[in-house]
């Protein structure tokens, strides 16, 4: 028996109650047309928006509806014909009451048929939408007069910056103040506008911090003109949030005051107060520079430390969570990480105190008269492996003739072993590493050059200087203190010898030249090793599951990231791991995961610029939970965090249970 028989005793039961529903529906006007057009029903909801009365307009054919305009391109008949071909027809425009007057309206046509396939006529319904279309159309033009009247002004340089601080937007004022056409300056950094000094500062982006904590910042200093003069401007910077407070860019207000300012100069002695308000800039300048270097070396001391300790850490809770015989695990490959992890953070550590007993005059050097071309031979051999891995050619060619220097052997094999390593770390794939010992006349002569990155002209005198790094922001593509070049120019100078560096600019190589005089004395040989093991403990308790999560994992690192997806696989996750931030973005568009783990410091775009390219794409109410799974573990890292746009910040490294529990909290929201 049918709903329809069970519940009213009769199958046409059921049809009238549906006939009455469409008939008493007054929101939408919905009719039945026959094959050709012509009006079978009306309800109440077509008599309220069309005018007519079912008496007048059953018969009548649909196109009375539509105004001459619509008529003169037979609207009626191909919306008949799109609905009879494809099932469904939809459209939005004028249409015609029966007083003449029009209203804006949504209409679907729907062809009906016969189980057969037979066309038996035609369902419409219309619904008046002129108050939206009337809405829409006045925020249009309010618009539109808005950025007329932001284009039409010349006095001040408005435009908008996106949330990573590249120009969105630019007017009349900017381009006249500034010198730029539009096409020249979108999409370009904002820092463009800064003398250099003040972009090497890191200024432009203290700006951008400052407003977005404090709601907007307002600055007076120097920019410069597309020609590269400078002017003196008057800057406001605006932070841009939606509805829900996440950050969708900035305005930003250039005012060029520098005839005023020489004005003002000129009645109050203008050299002197030139001087004075360069003075304090410079000030200002140099202190955030000096506390940029420091901010930068904290963090990426602490970045540098807890990476290895993440994958140490980690890995040595898999195994002891590991019962005996257990076969998911590859325990050869746990240890060769956690011994790889360990190296490298001795060798930081090493150089930590090196540094510490160069700076307080502690550091004594084991003099003994020695043949360099074994301290070389040794560092190259040492270094080959590493080349190997990295597809980079390592070519030795030393001077078979003899070339004794007195020196400490360790540490001199200790500059060469740093020289080569930078060498062979900043050369792509298929590139060439060459390392040369020759004599030249009283001296000894070592170099080191390579195919790789190379040095900017600006960085170059800076490069042996301590803490100093060519990149040092969170998506460097290369790790370390700044502090392997300074300490070899330390331990070269403690031997008597000098270094220094030359290179034809980024992406055209580099050479480091080590010149040290040369011994009579017979040589001694000496060798010496330090292993310092490490060893993490975890303890084992009850966890959540994370049955139906699906986590995007994302890490620069390969050891981090599969460290992550063998914890959240282990409680029941599905995972798919990324290497780079592009890929993530990219993969959101086709798939949402429940939850987001991402490191921060990476090449490319870093963890910062992908969750705030990531929010400025969602919905308010359905934004992606995220977690920031990064060696960036200072207060102002997570503050930063927070602000960039995800919901919880855990620092490596970290503990496997507190992982899983943060996840899971935030794959509930």
């Amino acid at each position: 028996m049918s709903e329809d028989e069970d519940n009213c005793g009769r199958p046409e039961a059921g049809d009238a109650r549906y006939r009455l529903m469409v008939q008493s529906v007054r929101d939408y006007a919905i009719f039945m047309l026959d094959t050709q057009g012509r009006v079978l029903t009306w309800n109440a909801g077509a008599e309220q928006f069309k005018g007519y009365r079912a008496d007048e307009i059953i018969g009548s054919h649909f196109s009375r509806f539509y105004p001459p305009e619509a008529l003169a391109r037979e609207l009626p008949a191909y919306e008949l014909e799109m609905a009879r071909s494809t099932g469904a027809f939809e459209d939005e425009g004028w249409r015609a009451r029966k007083d003449g007057s029009l209203f804006w309206a949504n209409v679907v046509v729907t062809a009906m048929r016969e189980a057969s396939g037979e066309l038996v006529g035609f369902v419409a319904v219309t619904r008046d939408i002129t108050q939206r279309r009337q809405n829409e159309e006045s925020l249009r033009r309010s618009e539109e007069r808005f950025r007329l009247l932001v284009d039409g002004v010349t006095e001040y340089a408005v435009f908008m910056l996106d949330v990573n601080g590249r120009v969105a937007s630019w007017n009349a004022g900017a381009q006249r103040i500034k010198g730029y056409a539009a096409d020249e300056i979108l999409g370009q950094h904002f820092s463009v506008f800064y003398p250099a000094d003040v972009r090497d500062s890191g200024w432009p982006e203290h700006e951008l911090q400052m407003a977005q904590e404090a709601g907007s910042f307002e600055d007076t200093g120097w920019r410069l003109r597309r020609d590269g003069t400078r002017f003196w401007a008057k800057v406001t910077i605006t932070a841009l949030r939606d509805g829900s407070g996440q950050l969708v860019g900035y305005a930003k207000l250039t005012r060029d005051l520098t005839d005023s300012m020489r004005m003002e100069a000129m009645e109050q002695a203008s050299r002197q107060h030139e001087e004075v308000l360069d003075a304090e800039r410079n000030a200002r300048i140099a202190a955030q520079r000096a506390m940029r270097m420091k901010d930068e070396f904290l963090a990426t001391l602490s970045h540098e430390l807890r990476t290895p300790l993440t994958a140490i850490l980690g890995w040595t809770q898999v195994l002891l969570k590991c019962e005996p015989g257990d076969t998911r695990v590859d325990t050869r490959r746990a240890v060769e990480v956690i011994d790889r992890n360990a190296r490298a953070q001795v060798q930081l550590i090493d150089e930590l105190l090196d540094l510490n007993r160069i700076m307080t005059g502690k550091l004594r050097l084991d003099l003994h008269s020695l043949e360099m071309h074994s301290v070389v031979q040794a560092a190259a051999e040492s270094a080959a492996q590493a080349a190997e891995n990295r597809g980079v050619a390592l070519q030795a060619l030393l001077d078979p003739g003899r070339a004794t220097v007195n020196g400490d052997a360790g540490r001199l094999q200790q500059v060469v072993a740093n020289l080569l390593s930078n060498a062979i770390k900043f050369t792509p794939a298929g590139g060439r590493v060459q390392v040369v010992l020759q004599r030249v006349n009283s001296h000894v002569e070592l170099s080191v050059s390579d195919t790789g990155a190379g040095i900017a002209a600006a960085f170059l005198p800076r490069v042996f200087d301590r803490f100093s790094q060519q990149d040092g922001s969170a998506s460097r593509a290369h790790g370390g203190l700044g502090l392997g070049l300074a300490i070899c120019k330390q331990l070269v100078e403690l031997h008597g010898g000098s270094i220094r560096a030359a290179s034809r600019g980024e992406g055209q190589g580099a050479t480091f030249f080590v010149t040290l005089p040369l011994s009579i004395v017979q040589r001694e040989e000496e060798t010496a090793t330090e292993p310092p093991p490490e060893t993490g403990t975890s303890d084992n308790q009850s966890l959540p599951r994370l049955d139906g999560v699906h986590a995007f994992v994302l890490d620069d690192e390969p050891d981090a990231r599969a460290l992550l997806c063998r914890i959240l696989q282990d409680q029941g996750a599905q995972v798919t791991p990324f290497a780079t931030a592009q890929k993530l973005l990219e993969a959101v568009q086709t798939s949402r995961p429940t939850v987001i783990v991402s490191d921060v410091g990476m090449p490319g775009m870093d963890g910062y610029q992908m969750i705030r390219a990531l929010r400025a794409t969602e919905a308010r109410d359905s934004r992606i939970p995220a977690l920031a799974l990064t060696a960036f573990a200072r207060p102002e890292d997570r503050k930063r965090s927070l602000l960039a746009g995800f919901q919880a910040h855990l620092s490596k490294p970290f503990d496997v249970a507190e992982l899983i529990l943060l996840v899971a909290n935030l794959a509930e929201k």
